[in-house]
C-alpha cells in the first residue's frame, strides 16, 4: 500500500495554466490526469483547483491572494497535502507552503513517489533512489522543507526514510556512489547488448505511455510472467524474452519503462541505464491504449518523448492494444484512420498472430529460406550456420549434409566462398 497511516490523507489538487503559454491538452484534461496519478497513490481527491495565470510569480508560481485563497480552502475542508500540477522551484515550493499550512507538493515529488512504490528491483531501487536525492537536494537549503516531512504521508517515500537531512556533503557523495552503481548496471547491459549483436539477434523494445498494456504484452508474446495490474508505472526495471518464430527465427523483446506527458528531467536522467535499452533496438513496438478516448494525445506525448531521446528515426510499428474494449464498428473506424496500426487486445490474444507477421515482415524483409548443401568433410560450416543463421531441418544423406535455413540475403555470398551450394525455396 502506497499509504502506511489509519487516517486516509485528503489533497486538493491545484491545476495552473499560464497564458499564453501554449498548452496541447486542455486543462480538462491535465486535472484528470492529475487526479488518476494521485488516487493511484491512495489518497482521496477532495477539490481541484483551477488558477490562470498571465506570469509565473518567481517566488511563490501563483499570486499571494491565490495561495491564501487555497490556504482558506485547505483549512475548511481538513486537506494533508497541496498538490501543483507544476513543477515548482524550491523557492517556490517553501514559499507556498509557508502561506498555505500544510505540507505542499508537484507533480515532479508526487511521480517520484509512485516510481519509489515500484522500484522492486535493485537497479528500479537505485535509479529512483538517485531522481529523488537529485530533486531534493536544493530542497534542504534555508529552512529546508522536506526536513519536517519524515512523519509519514506521499511525498516522504524513499530517502526521507534514509534521514537525508543530515548533510549535502553526505547527500552528494551517495549521489556519486548511485551514479556509479548504475554505470555498471550500464556496463553490464552493453556486455549482454554486444553479446545479441555478435549472434545478429534483432531486439524489439515496447514503448508507450503509462498503463497501455506493455507488460500485458509482452507476458502474451512470450510467457514472460511480468506483473501487470491497472496501477500506472508497474514496469520501472526492463526485462528482455527471447521470441521464437515458427521458421525458428529468434527476436528479443524487451519492456521498458512506461512515458508520461512532460515526463519530468530528473526521471529521464537517472533512467538512462534502462532508457538506454532504446537506442539499440531494431524496431520500436509503440503500444497504445485505444480504449483511452484522448489516445491520440497520448500517442503524440509518446512522440515527443521519443524525439527528445533523439529516437524519432527509429523504425516504429504502432500497435493499438485494449481493442476487447471497443465496439466492431469502433474498431473498423480505427482500422480506416490508422491503417498502418495493428489492432491488437494483449488479454484476449485478438490479432497476436497478425502482429506477430507483421514483425517477422519488417525485421526479416532481407532473409531468405535456402537448402544448404555441403560435403561432410566441411562440417564446419554447420556450426557457422548455426551461428549466422536460423537451422530449421538437418538432413544426412549418404554422400553430404543438407540443412534447411533462414539466413540474410547478404551472408549468402560467404557461404558459397565455403564451398556449399544454395538453392532457394520458393515462398
Amino acid at each position: 500500500m502506497y499509504n502506511t497511516q489509519d487516517k486516509k490523507e485528503k489533497a486538493l489538487l491545484v491545476v495552473v495554466s499560464v497564458k499564453p503559454e501554449k498548452e496541447t491538452w486542455t486543462e480538462e484534461e491535465i486535472a484528470a490526469e492529475l487526479k488518476i496519478l494521485v488516487e493511484s497513490t491512495g489518497i482521496e481527491v477532495v477539490e481541484v483547483m483551477s488558477v490562470h495565470l498571465k506570469e509565473i510569480s518567481a517566488g511563490r508560481y501563483i499570486g499571494k491572494g491565490k495561495c491564501e485563497e487555497i490556504a482558506e480552502l485547505a483549512q475548511g475542508l481538513d486537506i494533508d497535502v497541496v498538490i501543483f500540477n507544476n513543477n515548482l522551484t524550491a523557492t517556490q515550493q517553501r514559499n507556498l507552503e509557508d502561506i498555505v499550512g500544510v505540507k505542499t507538493i508537484d507533480r515532479t515529488q508526487l511521480i517520484l513517489d509512485i516510481f519509489a512504490a515500484h522500484a522492486h528491483t535493485q537497479e528500479g531501487a537505485l535509479q529512483v533512489e538517485l531522481a529523488q536525492l537529485e530533486y531534493l537536494l536544493p530542497r534542504l537549503k534555508g529552512k529546508g522543507i522536506m526536513l519536517s516531512r519524515l512523519g509519514g504521508g506521499i511525498g516522504t517515500r524513499g530517502p526521507g526514510e534514509r534521514k537525508i537531512e543530515i548533510d549535502r556533503r553526505r547527500i552528494d557523495e551517495r549521489i556519486t556512489r548511485l551514479r556509479k552503481e548504475l554505470e555498471n548496471v550500464r556496463k553490464h547491459r552493453d556486455t549482454i547488448r554486444k553479446k545479441r549483436q555478435k549472434e545478429q539477434v534483432q531486439v524489439c523494445s515496447l514503448v508507450g505511455y503509462t498503463n497501455a498494456g506493455k507488460s500485458t504484452l509482452l507476458n502474451t508474446l512470450t510467457g514472460a510472467g511480468r506483473e501487470t495490474s491497472d496501477s500506472l508505472f508497474t514496469t520501472l526495471d526492463p526485462v528482455s524474452r527471447t521470441f521464437t518464430f515458427d521458421n525458428h527465427l529468434q527476436i528479443v523483446i524487451t519492456d521498458t519503462v512506461g512515458f508520461i506527458y512532460k515526463l519530468p528531467p530528473y526521471l529521464v536522467e537517472s533512467f538512462k541505464a534502462t532508457l538506454e535499452e532504446l537506442q539499440y533496438a531494431d524496431l520500436l513496438l509503440h503500444v497504445v491504449d485505444v480504449s483511452n478516448e484522448n489516445y491520440p494525445k497520448l500517442i503524440k506525448a509518446v512522440d515527443e518523448i521519443l524525439k527528445d531521446l533523439e529516437l524519432n528515426e527509429k523504425h516504429q510499428l504502432l500497435i493499438f492494444n485494449k481493442i476487447d474494449r471497443l465496439s466492431d464498428a469502433e474498431i473498423e473506424r480505427m482500422q480506416v484512420k490508422y491503417p498502418e496500426a495493428i489492432l491488437v487486445s494483449a488479454l484476449t490474444r485478438a490479432n497476436v498472430s497478425e502482429l506477430l507477421a507483421e514483425i517477422q515482415k519488417i525485421l526479416f524483409v532481407d532473409n531468405k529460406t535456402v537448402w544448404v548443401t555441403f560435403n561432410f568433410a566441411e562440417m564446419k560450416i554447420l556450426d557457422w550456420l548455426y551461428r549466422h543463421a536460423s537451422v530449421i531441418k538437418v538432413n544426412y544423406t549418404a554422400e553430404h549434409v543438407e540443412v534447411k535455413t533462414v539466413i540474410k540475403n547478404d551472408l549468402i555470398s560467404s557461404l558459397e566462398k565455403k564451398g556449399a551450394q544454395i538453392k532457394e525455396i520458393e515462398r
